[in-house]
């Protein structure tokens, strides 16, 4: 009698911790819509995709974001080998970052690890080939290398840019270094530019602009070179253009907005780059 009195106890506390904890965690869902339109030498792609996320945030200065129903151009993932790429990217969520002074720690590599080493014996039972070797060893050179790669290959992600910004406390004319991974060149852009937050309508805005990106320029001239474009690149045409506009309309503050937009844009006589992330709120 004792002991099945002391399981009981034992039971609602454990109960009652669960529902303490749920009571102080919040939960936000989103549509994402992922669109890119690029011009590079005498190549162009137009390429959407849109998933949902949901980003439970709890009380221990810890986030999680789930991903769901991934789609490119309006269609579930279906060519080979687009479809071991996505798997493999596919592993990396749940993810748990731990926020410490605005930036993310990840704090569930373990747990990735392990997901990441059952979903790589899948695909080697189910896929060979050459295909697969040069999109697996890409992946884990670049993302699951170790826990410093993954951790940079997830900063790279606009997703995770933009949500950085927006958990930042909103602040009115405040100097901002901004980056962002491009991902037809596979370089980042940096700008440092006016963040600039609007207390009565409750907008956070961002603007940047960089002119004459030499290291940008640069890129651009080599992705020339590497697949043989055949009119040579020149000094002559090095002026770059790249800008950012951002925009979240809040509710409250940080997680609690309504719809973000962010674009980027880069012009140049050999790359035309239009990018556009837009997150929306869920009810």
């Amino acid at each position: 009698m004792a002991k099945e009195l002391s399981n009981r106890c034992i039971l609602l506390i454990v109960n009652l911790f669960n529902d303490l904890k749920m009571s102080i965690e919040q939960k936000y869902k989103f549509k994402i819509s992922h669109t890119i339109n690029h011009e590079l030498f005498d190549r162009k792609l137009e390429s959407q995709c849109t998933y949902e996320i949901e980003i439970v945030e709890y009380s221990n200065s810890r986030i999680e974001i789930k991903r769901k129903k991934f789609k490119v151009n309006d269609k579930k993932v279906t060519s080979k080998f687009e479809n071991i790429a996505h798997t493999y990217n596919d592993v990396l969520f749940p993810v748990l970052f731990e926020i410490r002074d605005g930036n993310f720690f990840l704090a569930n590599y373990n747990e990735i690890s392990k997901r990441l080493t059952h979903t790589d014996k899948e695909l080697k039972l189910k896929h060979e080939g050459a295909g697969l070797e040069y999109i697996r060893a890409a992946f884990f050179e670049k993302a699951a290398k170790d826990c410093c790669a993954m951790v940079n290959y997830m900063h790279s992600f606009g997703l995770i840019s933009i949500l950085r910004l927006c958990l930042e406390k909103p602040e009115n004319n405040k100097d901002y270094h901004f980056s962002w991974h491009v991902l037809p060149l596979d370089t980042e852009v940096f700008w440092k530019g006016r963040k600039s937050f609007n207390p009565e309508s409750n907008i956070l805005q961002y603007k940047g602009e960089s002119n004459k990106d030499k290291a940008l320029f640069n890129v651009v001239k080599t992705a020339g070179n590497n697949y043989q474009y055949p009119d040579k690149v020149t000094d002559e045409e090095s002026v770059i253009t790249a800008t950012i506009k951002h925009e979240t309309q809040y509710k409250t503050t940080q997680l609690d907005f309504t719809i973000s937009e962010t674009e980027i844009k880069i012009n140049n006589s050999y790359f035309k780059y239009r990018e556009n992330l837009i997150l929306t709120r869920k009810e």
